[in-house]
């Protein structure tokens, strides 16, 4: 089903055609990520498998649909990318679809660039109600990081809306901050990340570990754009893939047709 990208308005419709070399490399890209998120998850222990997303497997199970909900600031309006079917929010639902055949994904972007946590808790309530999703994707902290939000109430925030959105039974994923070289100059921006990190593991909610997976992707590739700060095609890219691996391996093996398998 076509991405809804609101990059503080507008739709664009995926195109399902392209290179069928392209989308065998996008495959065997993803199925690589699916398998590390695996071993990640074995080392890991059974305390992060068992942070399933409940509500999206009963709806893929039921309907064969999934609405996925993305909230965040300009990562999730995809800023830095060439074009918004290059943003990460576009080839989520690409990549999901792709490993996991004969299923839908109806992705909906919904970023307002330069937002912090309490702008997005803020009109949460309102997203939800509009897109009625099984699993909300969190972008946050990047801008609370540049601004010094105080610790303490930027957790304050998050623990408020996890709660809220745990009442409503709605899945959801944290996604922290983007790592640079210039950005973690300032102590302040790895203590935000912690923070995060700290909170999804009270909630019991799935993080993806964008700033960890950043630092430790090669030096000589280029993942942000010229302002260092936001994500470039690539890196949104792989971003997407890690996302798509996360949700792959918190959804059950049994009853939903899987081409990213072990």
């Amino acid at each position: 089903m076509a991405t809804d990208l609101s990059a503080n308005a507008g739709e664009h419709v995926l195109q399902r055609g392209g290179n069928a070399l392209a989308l065998v490399i996008g495959a065997l890209t993803l199925l690589f990520a699916v398998n590390a998120e695996a071993q990640s998850n074995e080392a890991a222990g059974a305390a992060t498998i068992d942070r399933s997303l409940a509500r999206l497997s009963t709806a893929l199970a039921s309907s064969r649909i999934g609405t996925v909900l993305v909230v965040g600031s300009s990562s999730t309006v995809g800023i830095g990318a060439s074009s918004p079917l290059n943003a990460y929010v576009a080839r989520l639902e690409v990549n999901l679809e792709r490993a996991l055949q004969g299923l839908d994904f109806r992705v909906i972007g919904r970023g307002v660039s330069g937002e912090m946590a309490q702008g997005a808790a803020d009109r949460m309530q309102r997203e939800v109600a509009a897109a009625k999703p099984d699993l909300v994707i969190w972008q946050v902290g990047t801008n609370d990081a540049l601004r010094h939000v105080a610790v303490e109430s930027f957790e304050g925030c998050l623990r408020r809306t996890l709660a809220w959105l745990k009442e409503q039974r709605i899945d959801v994923i944290l996604v922290n901050p983007q790592y640079g070289d210039a950005l973690v100059k300032d102590a302040y921006y790895e203590n935000m990340v912690a923070s995060i990190a700290k909170v999804a593991d009270e909630a019991q909610v799935l993080l993806v570990d964008r700033f960890g997976a950043m630092r430790g992707w090669s030096r000589d590739r280029a993942y942000l754009s010229k302002d260092n700060l936001h994500m470039n095609d690539e890196g949104y890219a792989r971003l997407a893939e890690q996302i798509a691996s996360k949700i792959v391996m918190a959804l059950p093996r049994n009853g939903l047709v899987l081409t990213a398998t072990r």
